[in-house]
């Protein structure tokens, strides 16, 4: 079982399922098959064929990896939850979507070839200008599926000390890369796979 694939399941589960296990940066970029800035270019929902629970597809158009496959310029991202015709399905936990938000994306993939972002919403992260500083910062932030989402409608972070500019958050991502993963358990993830995606810490013997 993947780390996405047990994110999922929890959020199937049950339509008001709220409780989802927090994970690191460090967890993230270990757990994620790709690390990457890109924009949002199309959204749209499909059902799945084997039972009808809608899904909600993102195009994005890759800038930059900071992790995974140096030539990737587009991935769909997926995630459960949306509407497609009279059905209609929702997920809580799930990432959302607008067309031109800017941000980071945490992928992993899966079995079937299909991409999700890693711990569901955990895993992106908006770009967004900080009015005090004037910088870009990245900051994550999570909507009910009750509610419509809209990138250009996100709250700024109250509290100076979150609002983290994309050159510190590319850098922490860029050392946890560099650094390799430290071999402790990510809920959810395949040591096997930890070890075939990642650069291994020197005192990791397992």
């Amino acid at each position: 079982m993947t780390i996405a694939t047990s994110f999922l399941i929890m959020a199937m589960g049950s339509a008001n399922a709220t409780t989802m296990i927090p994970l690191t940066m460090d967890q993230l970029v270990d757990a994620s098959d790709h690390v990457v800035r890109g924009k949002v270019v199309e959204v749209w929902a499909e059902p799945d064929r084997d039972n009808g629970f809608v899904w909600t597809k993102a195009q994005v158009e890759i800038s930059s990896v900071l992790k995974g496959d140096l030539n990737l310029e587009l991935a769909v991202l997926e995630q459960p939850g949306g509407t497609w015709g009279s059905i209609e399905s929702s997920a809580e936990g799930a990432a959302r979507f607008s067309v031109g938000e800017e941000g980071y994306f945490f992928i992993e993939e899966l079995k079937s070839g299909k991409m999700v972002t890693t711990g569901m919403h955990q895993g992106k992260f908006n770009i967004q200008m900080d009015p005090h500083s004037r910088k870009n910062i990245a900051l994550r932030f999570h909507l009910s599926p009750r509610n419509t989402f809209d990138h250009r409608f996100i709250p700024l972070p109250a509290e100076p000390s979150k609002r983290v500019t994309v050159d510190r958050f590319e850098a922490q991502i860029r050392a946890r890369v560099e650094k390799g993963w430290d071999g402790k358990a990510i809920p959810g993830a395949s040591t096997d796979k930890l070890r075939r995606i990642n650069r291994i810490q020197p005192q990791v013997t397992k």
